[in-house]
C-alpha cells in the first residue's frame, strides 16, 4: 500500500505531494520526511514529479 504525504519538494522548498509505501522510511523520490505535515496545509500543493513517475512505473510493472 501506499500513501500520499505533504512534504517539501527539496529542503525548505514548496509543499507537494509525495508518494510513500506504508511503514517506508523514505518517499519514492527518495525524501525523508523529517516531520508530519496537515494535509490540509498542501491542498493546493502540486504533485513531486519524481515520487508520480516512479509511481506509475510500479502500476505498470507486471506482478510476479
Amino acid at each position: 500500500m501506499y500513501e500520499m504525504c505533504v512534504g517539501p519538494e527539496k529542503v525548505g522548498g514548496a509543499l507537494v505531494w509525495h508518494v510513500m509505501a506504508k511503514q517506508a522510511a523514505a518517499t519514492l523520490c527518495g525524501q525523508r520526511l523529517r516531520e508530519r505535515i496537515e494535509a490540509s496545509d498542501g491542498e493546493r500543493a502540486r504533485h513531486c514529479p519524481d515520487c508520480m513517475a516512479s509511481f506509475e512505473k510500479l502500476m505498470a510493472a507486471t506482478p510476479c
